[in-house]
Formats: C-alpha cells, structure tokens, sequence
C-alpha cells in the first residue's frame, strides 16, 4: 500500500524552460565564444552534472556554489565576459519562476497522500518557489539536507525519515532514468518515470506519460 509520494521538481513537477533560462542562453550566445543555443544548454547542464556527482557528503557544495563554479568554468573555457551576478540572478529566477505543469498542479490536489519533493535545489529556492505556485507538499527534502544529489542514496534515506515511511511504503516519481529511477532503486523505493511523451530508456521500471497517468497507475 502506498503511503506516500515522492516527487522530483525540476523536470517533473515544473518544467525545466523558463523566460529567465532563455535570457541566459541568449546572453551566454552574445557574450561567448559558443553561439548555437543548444551547444550552450549542454555545456551548462554536463558541468553541473559533473559537480554535482562530485558533491558528496565532505566535498558538498550547495547549488549556489556550483553555480559560480560553472560561471568561472564559461570565463575561462569560453571566454564568458557577461556580468557574473546578472547570470547568478538569473539563474535564481529560474529555480523561483519555472512554470508549473498543468497537470502537476492537479496531482498536488488529487493525490490521495501526503506528497514529498525531492529535490537537487536548494530549500531557500525550492520554499519560495512552492509559495508562488500555491503548491503545498508535506515536506521537501533538498540536497542541502543530505549533503548529497541525486541519484545517492542519501537524499532518499532522508525523505523516508522526514515521511516516516518505510521503502515499500512509498514510490518516487520523476522524469530522469539515470538520477530518479536509479536513485529510488538505490534506497529500496519503486521508481515510475514520467516520460511526458519523449522516448527514454526504460529497463524494467513502471512509465507514465503524465501525473494523470501516474496517479491513475498509483491508486487505480
């Protein structure tokens, strides 16, 4: 029997396009050596990957810090000369602003039990953004609280602390293979990942389309 819900955010329950992530892709193609937008997106999103995979209980760094790090990283490699703190802002609105799925907001208000974010930004960011899009959890745990990202394991262990719940207890939604579903499978917890129409890898784990989906899968 399912107790609880665990959700990842970014991705999942808003989506990852916001005005302030377009403002940045367009000042990094104006003001660096690298002008194709897509080449942009995935210089970004490899660097904080690999920081955050290397951010790890004694050697963590908070989001803010990966960012100044990626920053510094598109100075040097790239010769990035925009305003470091109008990119820092930026990025901030984004984790604030991102715009809610439709469909996740009525997940939050359907759901049949308590829901629990899961989360690789910071609390600060993640409260702010919860308040702005009238979205109420039961609780989120931030990699700030276990001092390590998705996929480890720890940032899960701690959402079943913070749920009272026991690993079969819950399920874990999200819409990334390599960190939702092979971190909820590290911890115990059955993953289902969200697909939200794309093709994705799928080894022997339960899909959605959508939280519709997901939540008629769940509780059906």
């Amino acid at each position: 029997m399912v107790k609880a819900v665990f959700i990842d955010y970014m991705g999942t329950t808003v989506e990852e396009r916001s005005p302030e992530m377009a403002e940045i892709v367009r000042r990094i193609c104006k003001n660096s050596s690298v002008h194709d937008p897509k080449q942009v997106q995935r210089f970004i999103l490899n660097i904080r990957r690999g920081y955050e995979a290397d951010s790890y209980l004694e050697a963590y760094l908070t989001e803010d810090e990966i960012v100044d790090r990626l920053i510094a990283d598109m100075v040097e490699q790239i010769g990035l000369t925009d305003e470091p703190s109008a990119l820092f802002d930026l990025i901030h609105g984004h984790w604030v602003n991102a715009p809610v799925f439709p469909d996740a907001r009525a997940f939050f208000e359907q759901c049949p039990v308590p829901i629990y974010i899961i989360t690789n930004n910071g609390l600060p960011y993640m409260e702010q953004a919860l308040g702005c899009n009238g979205l109420k959890a039961a609780g989120v745990v931030s990699a700030d609280t276990a001092r390590a990202y998705k996929p480890h394991r720890e940032i899960f262990d701690e959402a079943l602390r913070l749920s009272g719940c026991m690993p079969d207890e819950v399920v874990h939604i999200g819409d990334s293979y390599d960190t939702d579903v092979v971190g909820a499978r590290s911890a115990g917890i059955r993953p289902v990942l969200l697909l939200r129409g794309h093709e994705r890898r799928c080894d022997n784990v339960d899909t959605a389309n959508d939280l519709a989906q997901a939540l008629e899968l769940l509780f059906k």
